[in-house]
């Protein structure tokens, strides 16, 4: 995809007492209203979880189920294992079998919409320098911290495993340790990723990067901070 330069604007998000709904303040938001939807099924059909007042209001709203706006032929397309609705996964692929049923889609990018334009993004994290990795993460350094992801399931989904993969440095290959310990419901998910531990690299060969991520549900009022990024 396409790398913008961004103006980035920091908020505070505060997580309330249900579960799937969510609100903050985007602090110094100039930008006017704003939606906020996920593109996972691309452009012409948008998911709106959310907007953004013209004084940084911040609204989510998780509990609802997008998958009712498809159609057969497009639930097939859109609709994948649920391997592929993380981020991070196993290296050995007998602990995600090609035979499991398609059930998970990842809703990408948490985007904001104005002026039936995609105008910016949202970025979920615990630490500020998570939003640099992630809009880059070949040129700045991972952080013992989290991010933050919505992940669509089609079924109730418990799941607990610890497996590894491996990433690439200097002609060798690092072992990645992850370990899955999750509840999603059937529907949008929050799905933390915890970085609890980075491999040090040196800065003129790649960036550090991560080499053991815990994938969870957040916990109750996590810490949150948003970091907002427009394109204009």
């Amino acid at each position: 995809m396409k790398r913008f330069s961004f103006l980035t604007i920091l908020a505070v998000f505060v997580i309330t007492a249900q579960a799937q709904k969510f609100s903050g303040k985007v602090v110094n938001h100039e930008k006017g209203e704003m939606d906020v939807v996920l593109t996972m099924f691309g452009l012409e059909k948008l998911v709106k979880i959310g907007t953004l007042s013209a004084d940084g209001t911040l609204e989510i709203d998780l509990s609802d189920d997008p998958t009712g706006i498809l159609t057969n032929e497009e639930r097939e397309f859109y609709i994948d294992r649920l391997v592929y609705g993380f981020q991070y996964v196993c290296g050995n692929p007998d602990d995600f079998p090609e035979g499991e049923p398609k059930i998970a889609r990842d809703a990408g990018f948490i985007a904001l919409w104005a002026n039936n334009q995609w105008s910016g993004s949202l970025f979920p994290v615990t630490d500020e320098k998570l939003k640099l990795w992630m809009e880059d993460d070949g040129y700045n350094d991972a952080v013992e911290a989290s991010f933050y992801k919505v992940l669509l399931v089609t079924e109730d989904v418990e799941l607990k495993k610890q497996c590894n993969n491996y990433d690439y440095y200097n002609e060798k290959d690092v072992e990645v340790n992850l370990d899955y310990d999750i509840r999603l419901k059937k529907g949008l998910n929050l799905v933390e990723y915890q970085i609890q531990s980075v491999f040090k690299t040196n800065p003129d060969v790649r960036a550090s990067f991560p080499e053991k991520v815990k994938m969870t549900n957040p916990v109750e009022n996590p810490p949150i901070i948003w970091m907002a990024s427009y394109f204009w």
